[in-house]
């Protein structure tokens, strides 16, 4: 399913990650195949600063990857920064090394930090005696690589996107180097939420944002119960700390919708929870 023409009609503007290269960017390209609209950002948090503050703009972000979990600072800025959920895109994640030595010699890896917790087991494996460099971004990682070994440096390496290292391989090491060779991540289309916001239960999917009001046992069963009595599927729940108490949570669930999603919620508020609506949105294929 491809995303419908009209989705970001409005839009002036398509904040994500870059440079010009990185997964974010090829995610945001499936929702808007305009390139000139497009701005890079250094930052997941920018990119979604600078959504919250203009109204006619819209970011591509990382929500989640099959091996390292959520992106917890993309999470609760859907709160934080009011945002509202327009689709979901996965994409297949690989990485390659690229290396100016044997990598037994390699002193210095120029990696994301997400590229590195996606491929921690083949590095502890391969480079046991590296020292990580945190980048902004997997294209980052590869621009510092280049430099480096134009400097003469002969002790460095990086984690880079296949297609980077495709563009290099008289410096390509090893291919596919994730740990787990289905390793995905799902990436979220998001605008600022505005005044008046309606939800199109009709969608494929709704993401919830709950809060409870006490603290008490079985709190978290009654509220699974009002799912269960509509019979609804969670996709997906995840706890964080709230921001505002210590030591207490929130939790964030995302369902597949069934004409009995509206009522489900309207029990879900007369059981006293409080919740917010992040989005109701259909998940796009990057193939079409």
């Amino acid at each position: 399913m491809s995303p419908p023409v009209d989705l970001l009609k409005n839009s002036t503007a398509i904040f994500t990650l870059g440079p010009e290269g990185t997964f974010s960017d090829e995610a945001a390209r499936v929702f808007q195949k305009k390139p000139d609209l497009l701005r890079y950002s250094s930052t997941f948090a920018e990119a979604l600063l600078q959504v919250s503050q203009n109204p006619k703009s819209a970011a591509v972000v990382p929500i989640e990857n099959s091996v390292a979990g959520t992106v917890a600072q993309v999470q609760d800025a859907l709160v934080s920064l009011d945002l509202v959920i327009l689709g979901e895109v996965s994409l297949p994640i690989t990485y390659s090394l690229l290396a100016s030595a044997d990598p037994k010699e390699i002193k210095n890896c120029y990696t994301h930090s997400q590229a590195f917790e996606q491929t921690s087991r083949w590095s502890a494996e391969n480079l046991p005696q590296v020292s990580p460099q945190f980048t902004r971004s997997n294209i980052d990682s590869g621009l510092q690589f280049l430099e480096k070994v134009e400097q003469g440096d002969e002790s460095v390496a990086a984690i880079v996107p296949v297609s980077f290292a495709m563009k290099h391989p008289q410096y390509l090491f090893a291919e596919n180097i994730q740990d787990f060779k289905n390793n995905t991540t799902r990436f979220l289309l998001v605008k600022s939420r505005g005044e008046l916001q309606d939800y199109d239960f009709t969608r494929k999917k709704t993401a919830l944002f709950v809060e409870f009001q006490e603290d008490r046992p079985g709190l978290l069963y009654k509220m699974l119960s009002v799912f269960n009595l509509f019979g609804i599927n969670l996709c997906r729940l995840e706890s964080r700390p709230s921001k505002t108490t210590p030591w207490m949570y929130v939790f964030y669930v995302d369902f597949y919708n069934i004409p009995e999603s509206q009522a489900c919620l309207d029990v879900l508020k007369t059981s006293m929870f409080n919740y917010h609506i992040l989005g109701s949105y259909d998940v796009y294929s990057p193939e079409n």
